[in-house]
């Protein structure tokens, strides 16, 4: 499995986001970014700040979730979103607005400036990716020891992706997870969401993306990233090939301030 080679940052090495606030320190997306995070990490304080920039939209649906910890992961992740898409263009976070593609994929659209973004949830983890310049993908799960998922591999996998599953026992778990989440990460990454078809065949680290998804005469490859984090869960990025490079952020409580360790 590929390993991301994070770029180390410090909260000292940031300027300044949002001046009129210290409480947070995030990189600045000028490349691509990967920031993950527990929802346990923020307190109160932090809840009620990222929920006050989320839309009446959002709110509403934060409300509708049954378990306290996806409820908050909810708030974290969409009003972290708002916070850093608004600091990119300049407006208050609760100003930021959204389109949505056939699938559901949020973008920004009608700005000046532009950034692709991607986010996902799994078990109070969440992630956050960024790019600049092109579209990209992000998918975290948790690697559940009891969850039984042969009969996934016989209806979504390739007969080579089983095979690499499943010719070392002691890898298969994992292996299912890498693949799971590139699938997930990959059909995220071109707007058409996993309700395309999953059986496309990620076992290569780099594809293309256009024909594998009925354009063969288009060039958009592919590259993914997969890391564990914290031995528990396996996070996927798809992003565009051209550099393959991404920096990876994992903000850590540090006398109630949120700060920026290396992955």
């Amino acid at each position: 499995m590929s390993r991301i080679n994070p770029i180390a940052y410090t909260a000292e090495s940031q300027d300044s986001f949002f001046r009129e606030s210290d409480w947070l320190f995030l990189p600045e997306l000028d490349s691509s970014v990967l920031i993950v995070l527990r929802t346990e990490q923020f307190g109160t304080e932090e809840l009620t700040r990222l929920g006050s920039f989320l839309s009446k939209e959002e709110i509403a649906k934060s409300r509708r979730f049954r378990f306290y910890q996806d409820r908050t992961s909810y708030i974290v992740v969409h009003g972290l979103l708002r916070w850093i898409l608004g600091r990119h263009l300049g407006i208050p976070p609760k100003s930021v607005e959204f389109t949505y593609g056939l699938s559901g994929k949020p973008s920004i659209t009608g700005y000046s400036s532009k950034m692709f973004f991607n986010l996902s949830h799994s078990s109070g983890v969440s992630v956050l990716a960024f790019d600049p310049e092109h579209e990209i993908g992000a998918d975290v799960e948790k690697i559940a020891e009891d969850f039984e998922y042969e009969p996934i591999i016989d209806m979504f996998f390739t007969r080579k992706e089983r095979q690499y599953i499943q010719i070392l026992k002691e890898l298969s778990r994992r292996r299912f997870y890498e693949l799971w989440t590139r699938k997930e990460a990959f059909l995220k990454a071109t707007g058409t969401g996993i309700t395309k078809d999953l059986s496309v065949e990620v076992l290569e680290e780099k594809i293309n993306g256009n024909a594998l998804m009925g354009n063969p005469d288009a060039r958009m490859e592919f590259l993914f990233k997969s890391m564990m984090y914290d031995k528990k869960f396996m996070i996927t990025i798809a992003m565009n090939s051209d550099h393959g490079k991404i920096c990876v952020f994992v903000p850590g409580n540090d006398t109630n301030k949120l700060v920026i360790h290396e992955a």
